[in-house]
């Protein structure tokens, strides 16, 4: 083996072996002084004019969908609700009942045998029943049938009736039901508006509701570097800092991207994310208005 040939054999066998470089993949992007809002709020208002007489929360108070907040006068559509139910049981016993019913069909039972023996009778000895007795007894048996018609048909228009003042005691219970100002949405009440006593008009705000175990999330992204595909539908990490520099982590999900780039580079996204209770006291560890640093995770795939 030529001497040249030898050395760089043995160069090779002597120089350990050097890794590949690999690239670094993209970074995830993190959002800075992302702006944490209500995801849902509602000011409850007044449906039926009155007086507001009980107020069942306070702020603060932590309320379900359904949940009553206040009372407004129910007293008149009580009475009502009363009268109707009267009246609708009344309607009800008339409708179901099927006496009148039973007393035609009797009754022309009846007439129609008087009227087969007269003719029976006229047909063995001619002239003992006249023509004109005859006629009036055929006339009675029909009026009877008829009769019968009647009295089913006055049946059906009471079950009509029946049915009318169900819906009578229906909207008098919905008149009651209306005074009732109960809360649209789970949440925490952070204000009342009016005081007990006070007489409300339909419309007139009287608390404010706000959802507190979801939250949105709000920042820009810079469309130089990210494009939209990669951020949407995935997964994030938001951080806020509270007193003390302690900080809390929550996930959540993009679940808005924005087809619009504003002026200055950066489109606009917004996360919903899930709040927790801080142990013992229950007070929400994330509070709309607060600043919150978000990052994107846009290495994993849409949710």
């Amino acid at each position: 083996m030529p001497v040249r040939l030898l050395l760089l054999v043995l160069l090779v066998i002597s120089c350990p072996p050097v890794a590949l470089a690999v690239a670094p993949s993209a970074a995830e992007p993190v959002l800075e002084r992302c702006l944490v809002s209500l995801v849902e709020e509602a000011k409850v208002p007044a449906r039926e004019p009155g007086v507001l007489v009980e107020l069942v929360v306070r702020e603060g108070a932590t309320v379900r969908r359904g949940d009553v907040i206040a009372k407004i006068d129910d007293d008149q559509p009580q009475m009502e609700k009363r009268k109707a139910k009267a009246e609708h049981d009344q309607a009800v016993a008339k409708a179901e009942s099927d006496v009148d019913v039973r007393y035609s069909i009797a009754a022309e039972q009846v007439a129609e045998a008087e009227h087969k023996k007269a003719l029976e009778s006229h047909a063995k000895v001619p002239g003992s029943v006249t023509e004109v007795e005859r006629a009036r007894l055929m006339l009675n048996e029909r009026k009877s049938e008829l009769q019968i018609e009647q009295a089913q048909l006055e049946r059906h228009m009471a079950s009509l009736a029946a049915a009318s003042k169900g819906v009578e005691l229906e909207a008098a219970e919905n008149a009651i039901e209306r005074r009732l100002i109960k809360s649209p949405l789970d949440g925490v009440v952070v204000q009342i508006f009016p005081h007990q006593g006070e007489w409300m008009q339909p419309g007139d705000p009287l608390a404010r509701v706000v959802r507190a175990d979801k939250l949105r999330v709000e920042g820009y992204v810079d469309s130089s570097r990210f494009d939209p595909e990669v951020v949407r539908d995935r997964p994030v990490t938001v951080e806020v800092t509270l007193a003390d520099d302690r900080k809390e982590s929550f996930p959540g999900r993009i679940v808005f991207t924005s087809p619009l780039v504003e002026s200055g580079g950066d489109y606009r996204v917004f996360a919903e994310v899930e709040n927790r209770q801080a142990a013992g006291s229950g007070q929400w560890l994330l509070r709309a208005g607060q600043t919150a640093r978000m990052t994107i995770h846009s290495s994993q795939p849409p949710r």
